[in-house]
């Protein structure tokens, strides 16, 4: 199979969590070649639950990652905080061109159309049509949370083009490797170390998207002397939340199950990803909870620009570097 390159256009490509900013740039996809990739942490209070707190300090920290990674100038994708994102299914009247969708829906923002924020930005995808309805996926974010990550990478000598789910970056890697199976009810959990995000994808749609916040004191995660996150909280309190997440996790799963198709169809494959300090004991219990197969993105499929495994915390920006593939 022949290598697809970019030739000489490069494209940064960064998440910021509210513990860290990772960047991934790629020099090819097949195979997936990386050509950089570099994380910098955060300290708490810059972003909270994907609201940038302290903007200029953010400035700073991506300015000096900037000069670092030697991306200064570049066009940027970047990912929209989870916690914004809204995925719901929509109608709308059967004779709207698909062209026309998008301004019927801002018409009917506020009426027959709900959504927690004002001002959003969105993007569609026609599902299907029935005699007299037109049914529609709606893929809507804060526009003013978007501004706001757009002006810090401003800032901070860069150019963003792009702005993407986590979910649907994941999922692009997940079919770039080959691992996706377009028939199957697949259930998305990533499991990060403060939150949790859970989506839902069949026929390579995203039809689901719902955040859990993981409700535990940040700063009492600490690095050991191998710079790996441990859990120096109440033990008690870490498994409390952990089981709670997995009675939400139960609950979405019935939700789809029995609310959206009636009892006719369920969840029968988990992809589990994200930065999580106890990744296997989370991949454990569900494989307990649940007689379906628990996948995982395998690190050995994957090299880093040092020849070396990629770590689990740059599949999400590798992902959102697929897109730069058309």
């Amino acid at each position: 199979m022949p290598f697809r390159l970019f030739g000489n256009k490069r494209i940064a490509n960064i998440i910021f969590k509210d513990h860290a900013i990772r960047f991934v740039e790629m020099r090819s996809s097949s195979p997936l070649n990386i050509r950089l990739e570099g994380e910098r942490e955060l300290p708490p209070g810059i972003i909270h639950e994907g609201n940038i707190i302290d903007k200029e300090s953010l400035i700073m920290v991506l300015e000096e990652c900037v000069d670092e990674w030697k991306i200064k100038g570049l066009d940027v994708q970047f990912i929209v905080p989870d916690y914004f994102i809204v995925v719901r299914t929509v109608e709308v009247p059967n004779d709207l061109r698909d062209d026309e969708i998008k301004g019927y829906l801002y018409l009917e923002l506020g009426t027959t159309i709900h959504l927690p924020f004002e001002d959003p930005i969105f993007d569609i995808f026609v599902l299907g049509t029935t005699e007299n309805k037109k049914n529609v996926l709606l893929f809507a974010a804060p526009e003013q949370i978007i501004l706001d990550y757009v002006e810090v990478l401003e800032k901070a000598r860069l150019k963003p083009i792009v702005a993407d789910s986590s979910a649907l970056s994941l999922y692009r890697l997940y079919t770039n490797l080959d691992l996706a199976r377009p028939k199957d009810h697949l259930m998305m959990i990533q499991f990060d170390m403060t939150m949790v995000n859970v989506s839902l994808f069949h026929e390579d749609i995203l039809l689901f998207n719902h955040n859990l916040v993981l409700d535990l004191n940040v700063l009492l995660w600490r690095k050991n002397y191998k710079g790996e996150y441990e859990w120096k909280g109440e033990q008690e309190d870490l498994v409390g939340q952990l089981e709670d997440t997995y009675n939400e996790i139960d609950r979405i799963m019935n939700f789809y199950r029995f609310s959206l198709h009636h009892g006719n169809q369920e969840v029968n494959r988990i992809l589990l990803t994200g930065d999580f300090p106890y990744f296997d004991e989370v991949k454990n219990r569900l494989v307990e909870l649940y007689e379906i197969p628990v996948d995982t993105i395998r690190s050995t499929v994957l090299i880093d620009s040092n020849g070396q495994e990629l770590d689990r915390k740059y599949h999400l920006p590798l992902g959102l570097a697929l897109k730069e593939v058309k």
